[in-house]
């Protein structure tokens, strides 16, 4: 089958619109074979089947973001080896301003992982619907809300924090290090040893 890089999927009518493919792309991943066959969407039940456009979507952000990673990490390691990693400033600012998409990555797996396993909990198993803990319904709803709440201030924490490591950039060693002072003068490290 073909891996198809961007489509539409329509659930109703079984097929994808806009489709961009690689040809044969996904039976060499899943089979490593020209023309390897394996079980898709239509063999399995209308029941039983994930909903599809989050998980398609997903997926691919989750593979893009990881080609642009490691493309950007390789060509960082490319430009440390010419020497020119501090100064290349277009780099450092995509850097800047793409340090985020690790999370996104991870949420998207996390999307891609719980949602296309729907609607079983164990495949063939355990469905999701028969899987559910006699917890009333406002007590889940607080419960969500508070995790809704703490991973909000914790998440904007962190991107405030980060954002500031990354807005004072690196100590370059450059500059000199202030001395400590004595007495409203600076002292330099030969006469604190004398002092002591």
């Amino acid at each position: 089958g073909d891996f198809h890089i961007f489509a539409w999927p329509d659930a109703k009518a079984e097929k994808n619109h806009f489709e961009i493919s690689i040809p044969h792309g996904s039976s060499l991943i899943l089979t490593h074979e020209w023309n390897g066959l394996f079980p898709g969407l239509k063999d399995v039940p209308p029941g039983d089947r994930p909903p599809l456009i989050p998980v398609f979507f997903a997926f691919r952000i989750m593979i893009a973001i990881g080609f642009f990673m490691a493309a950007s990490a390789l060509y960082g390691v490319f430009l440390w080896w010419r020497g020119a990693l501090t100064t290349t400033r277009w780099y450092l600012r995509v850097m800047a301003q793409t340090w985020w998409l690790g999370f996104v990555a991870v949420l998207a797996g996390w999307v891609t992982t719980e949602s296309g396993r729907q609607p079983w909990i164990v495949h063939g198993i355990l469905r999701t619907a028969d899987a559910t803990s006699p917890v009333i319904g406002p007590a889940i709803a607080v419960t969500f809300a508070l995790f809704i709440v703490v991973y909000g201030i914790v998440f904007s924490a962190g991107i405030y924090f980060i954002n500031r490591l990354i807005a004072k950039g690196v100590d370059s060693g450059d500059e000199p290090t202030p001395s400590p002072t004595l007495g409203g003068a600076k002292a330099t490290l030969d006469e604190m040893t004398v002092l002591e």
